[in-house]
């Protein structure tokens, strides 16, 4: 889990917002005991490019898991506060409280808000820094707060699917790390040095716990003193699995 950027509303969303809460106030008029999540289900196509925009600024990775959405499920809009509990219905078309979400963590955490305090133990990644309360051993996920422990018990970041995704994604990283330490060839170095920067970008999956791995194993790498690059380019995630799918045998040799 990383700091998101929501930004500004997409053009034109607070009038889109404002008709669709007229909207559901007329439907609760007609028929009192519609739910909000009944009521959203309907209008969602009207949203579907609002959804889309949240998505783009979430790097298209889950705010939660920080799966890239595509490998898990499409992209929902999750209610950081909850439409489904009735005092926060009024939240439901506000843009500051929209979060992108993999179906597994949305489902998984469902309606629940707990407080202490008066103040919501669900992290919201806009506003607090979630390195302050989650860390990695390897791929395995811990709690350093109330708020992160509710958090990865809302959102079921321990599921085992989960974690084997981690799993995986760290032993590419481990196998960048071996080419660019030992490789023989300066291009290949090059190009494994350009995709382990990639892993630490915010648009890169679970880039919190590559972050965490690799400031453990070469801080001055994770945290150099002049920064790195920013490494644009489109399916990088597909180039490091071929980097490393070609290979990986020479890899193991190395160590």
């Amino acid at each position: 889990m990383i700091s998101v950027n929501r930004g500004q509303p997409p053009k034109d969303f607070n009038k889109r917002a404002k008709a669709l809460r007229k909207k559901f106030k007329a439907a609760r008029t007609k028929d009192p005991d519609i739910s909000a999540s009944k009521f959203w289900q309907s209008v969602r196509q009207d949203l579907v490019n609002d959804a889309a925009e949240l998505a783009r600024r979430h790097f298209f990775k889950c705010a939660y898991c920080e799966s890239l959405m595509s490998h898990v499920s499409y992209p929902h809009v999750e209610h950081y506060k909850p439409k489904g509990q009735k005092q926060y219905e009024r939240f439901m078309f506000d843009w500051t409280n929209w979060l992108s979400s993999c179906g597994v963590c949305n489902d998984t955490k469902w309606a629940k808000f707990p407080l202490k305090n008066g103040k919501p133990l669900l992290l919201d990644p806009t506003v607090d820094d979630p390195k302050m309360h989650i860390g990695f051993q390897r791929n395995l996920i811990y709690s350093l707060s109330d708020k992160g422990d509710e958090t990865i018990l809302l959102a079921g970041l321990w599921r085992y699917d989960l974690e084997k995704e981690r799993g995986l994604w760290l032993l590419y990283i481990d196998i960048l790390l071996l080419l660019i330490t030992n490789s023989n060839s300066p291009d290949l170095k090059s190009a494994s040095r350009e995709c382990l920067i990639w892993a630490m970008q915010d648009d890169a999956p679970y880039a919190a716990m590559t972050r965490q791995y690799l400031r453990t194993l070469c801080p001055n790498f994770e945290n150099p003193t002049q920064p790195h690059p920013v490494i644009v380019g489109e399916n990088m995630r597909q180039k490091i699995t071929s980097l490393v799918a070609q290979n990986q045998i020479a890899a193991y040799q190395l160590v």
